[in-house]
């Protein structure tokens, strides 16, 4: 049984990307802990393929396929979630290029996701939430949102993801923000910053040698598990993590610290 401080029995939570990967994953160690969830996802088969693996827990569960960076959508959304108690901004892309090279259009859209939408549902649900006095907003960032990137640890190929380290220093601004303002309204606002784990939502696929190298780079001499990531998100989002305010988790098994 979960303990009180960490149980989310009677809560609700909206998981974006939370049909794939890390999302699905992280949604599925909410319901393990008695949230009934709000997948968002663009593919309504893949979030009904999560919401089903949630209902089987003894949770409520709906999947609702929107595009985060569409305002429609996200009204939409806004108007048919219910009531959020907690907010999982787990929806982010990355995109391979040289920094130097990579267009306007192509900077806009990973930011379109990656920021925008984040603050935009911040702005949609976290007012219910202060009205209340209690929620929780856990926006995944990334070791990248803290630190650059080392393109020695990706020796076989041409590394470099520019506005996706810049869009997650900007989730990390978002947190330290939000995290201010609303802790004294009983909304606990935090990021989760994943170092390497494996995920099927890859669009660059990371080959055998690199998870080699970064493994043997990280103190814990491993790869992140999603046991790892589950563990990180309930207590982030539990009422155990009320006087955490603003702060990154960061799950990398030591990779920032040396």
């Amino acid at each position: 049984m979960t303990p009180g401080f960490l149980s989310l029995a009677g809560k609700r939570a909206l998981v974006t990307g939370g049909g794939i990967g890390l999302g699905h994953h992280m949604a599925m160690g909410l319901a393990e802990a008695g949230a009934d969830l709000v997948l968002v996802g663009r593919r309504q088969e893949l979030l009904d393929g999560v919401a089903a693996e949630a209902r089987a827990l003894g949770v409520d569960a709906v999947g609702i396929a929107a595009d985060v960076t569409v305002e429609a959508d996200l009204q939409r959304l806004a108007a048919s979630a219910g009531q959020v108690d907690i907010l999982v901004n787990n929806a982010g892309i990355g995109l391979i290029r040289p920094w130097d090279t990579m267009g306007p259009e192509e900077w806009r859209s990973i930011f379109a996701i990656n920021v925008d939408a984040v603050w935009r549902l911040c702005q949609l649900f976290a007012p219910s939430m202060v009205e209340r006095g209690w929620g929780r907003i856990v926006n995944i960032s990334s070791v990248y949102g803290l630190v650059s990137g080392d393109p020695a640890n990706y020796r076989s190929m041409d590394w470099d993801n520019p506005a996706y380290v810049v869009s997650k220093h900007a989730v990390e601004g978002i947190t330290h923000y939000l995290g201010t303002r609303l802790a004294k309204h009983g909304v606990a606002v935090n990021s989760i910053c994943p170092g390497m784990f494996g995920s099927e939502q890859r669009t660059e696929p990371i080959d055998l040698e690199t998870v080699r190298v970064i493994s043997a780079r990280t103190p814990a001499g491993r790869t992140g598990q999603f046991e790892d990531l589950k563990a990180a998100v309930v207590f982030l989002s539990s009422p155990g993590a009320s006087f955490v305010a603003g702060q990154s988790v960061v799950v990398d098994g030591g990779w920032t610290v040396w």
